[in-house]
C-alpha cells in the first residue's frame, strides 16, 4: 500500500524531480525486460509441451486424449494436497463425510495420503485445553475410535 505524502511544505526541485521520473522510469524498463524473459521461456516450454503431445499422437494416443489425461492429474494433484493441508482433526472429518456420502473416489485420495505424523505433547495439551473435563489419554483414546 502507498505510503501518504507528508504534510510538509517541500522544495522540490528539477534534479529531484529528473532523478524522480529517471528511477520510476528505468524500473519499468526493468519489468518489461523480465516480463519479455519470462513470456520467452514459457513460450520455450509450451512449444516442449507440444512436442510431447506430438509425440504421444504419433504413436496412436490423440491429443485431446492426452490433453484430459494431464488436465485429471494436474486436478488430482491440487487435491490431494487440499487434503494434505488439513489437520488430522479435520481431515477425520472430511472422512467421515465421504464415508457418509457413500464417496469411494475421495476415500481413495485419503488413503494415497501418508499417515498423520503423531501428536506432539504439545498438541496434546492444546487439544485439553479445548476440551475441558476431558484427560489427554480419553482424547486420544476417542480420536482413535474415530469420534473426537
Amino acid at each position: 500500500m502507498a505510503k501518504a505524502a507528508k504534510e510538509v511544505d517541500l522544495e522540490i526541485t528539477d534534479r529531484m524531480a529528473n532523478k524522480f521520473v529517471r528511477d520510476i522510469l528505468e524500473r519499468y524498463e526493468n519489468i518489461e525486460s523480465a516480463r519479455g524473459t519470462f513470456m520467452n521461456k514459457a513460450r520455450r516450454e509450451k512449444e516442449a509441451m507440444v512436442t510431447i503431445y506430438e509425440g504421444m499422437a504419433a504413436r496412436g494416443v490423440s491429443q485431446k486424449s492426452a490433453k484430459t489425461n494431464i488436465k485429471i492429474v494436474r486436478a488430482l494433484e491440487k487435491i490431494k494436497g487440499w487434503v494434505a493441508d488439513l489437520e488430522a482433526e479435520d481431515r477425520k472429518m472430511v472422512t467421515k463425510l465421504a464415508k457418509a456420502q457413500g464417496d469411494k473416489k475421495q476415500l481413495l485420495l485419503f488413503a494415497e495420503l501418508p499417515a498423520m505424523a503423531k501428536q506432539t505433547k504439545a498438541e496434546r495439551e492444546e487439544k485439553t485445553k479445548r476440551h475441558p473435563g476431558v484427560t489427554g489419554e480419553e482424547l486420544t483414546e476417542a480420536e482413535a475410535a474415530g469420534s473426537a
